[in-house]
């Protein structure tokens, strides 16, 4: 209901809003026909974010499809931001704003952030030798020369994709910028695209993972815009807990490894490297609940046992690996 308020005061008109919903508490048409502004359709799915999507995706009568999370703000001129973009760039056919999350707790004293930059060498180095992820600019200054030499590897490498299949986006400088792969819960994507990459529906219902498998399939990457944001308010309701989230990611990551061509550079044993240093992070650090999710998943896809990909050989949807 929030987000359907926030749309009702955006500056672009909307050809329509089509609101899939997998709840058990269904809308009423009293709830979503106040906001005359809006065509509303509203339809019943089953639980599954993937399935939700690709369902909302098929019915639209448009060319372009405004993908927006359910816990997104949405300011009332960002539509017009992308869309002025476009014009701009007519190559484009994905497009986002950043998406501002808070730091720290959450509180009204934290600030919004669209990035985490890597800012100690300790942090730089970890990250290269296991090929990890990097969301955000590399601002370690120091004088090691090996990590000097590190830093202008990145730099020359740009946004990219590691080869253990980790998102690297550490060049977000300019009006905008292009990358391989980014969060989708406040973009503009053309629908012909996502026909063409449509969600996995074998993942779990929550999606976990689902963005990253869509986005590698979109042909010269996502431009994001940097004058353009959106805010994630992360409402805690229906939440994975943080290990089932990060057990659940790690194995979309390994199973669109093996099912997307786009992928192909990604090395299982470079993927198998990076939850090793990803397992010894926690246990140095002695985070009891993320061991034990560091260590199934490492095992399962070490021994070949991603249920994922398995269901998927099988035909089957919405497989639910490690209850919640």
């Amino acid at each position: 209901m929030h987000l359907l308020a926030n749309l009702a005061l955006i500056r672009y008109p909307l050809l329509e809003v089509i609101v899939v919903d997998s709840g058990e508490d269904r809308l009423a048409p009293a709830d979503y026909l106040v906001y005359d502004r809006l065509d509303v359709q509203y339809i019943h799915s089953p639980k599954s974010v993937c399935i939700q999507r690709n369902t909302g995706i098929q019915m639209a009568r448009g060319k372009w499809i405004f993908l927006c999370d359910d816990d997104i703000r949405v300011p009332f001129d960002y539509l017009n931001r992308l869309i002025s973009h476009y014009q701009d760039h007519p190559q484009a056919g994905a497009l986002s704003g950043l998406v501002l999350q808070r730091t720290g707790d959450g509180t009204a004293s934290n600030q919004w952030t669209a990035q985490y930059p890597i800012e100690s060498g300790r942090e730089l180095l970890r990250t290269f030798i296991f090929r990890l992820s990097i969301w955000g600019e590399i601002k370690w200054a120091g004088n090691n020369l090996l990590l000097k030499k590190i830093k202008a590897w990145y730099t020359r490498k740009g946004n990219h994709i590691s080869t253990a299949g980790w998102p690297v986006i550490t060049d977000f400088s300019g009006d905008y910028f292009v990358c391989p792969v980014f969060g989708l819960g406040a973009s503009l994507i053309k629908r012909a695209w996502l026909l063409r990459s449509p969600y996995d529906e074998v993942l779990d219902p929550h999606g976990i993972g689902d963005n990253y498998g869509v986005s590698v399939g979109f042909p010269p990457g996502i431009h994001v815009v940097n004058d353009a944001f959106v805010y994630h308010e992360h409402e805690p309701v229906n939440r994975l807990k943080r290990p089932l989230q990060y057990y659940r990611r790690v194995l979309a990551l390994d199973y669109f490894r093996k099912t997307k061509k786009e992928l192909r550079q990604v090395k299982k044993y470079w993927l198998l490297w990076s939850l090793l240093g990803n397992l010894l992070t926690f246990i140095l650090v002695r985070d009891r609940i993320m061991i034990k999710a560091a260590f199934t998943s490492l095992k399962q896809i070490a021994l070949g046992r991603n249920p994922y990909y398995h269901a998927a050989r099988q035909k089957k949807k919405v497989v639910q690996p490690m209850p919640e």
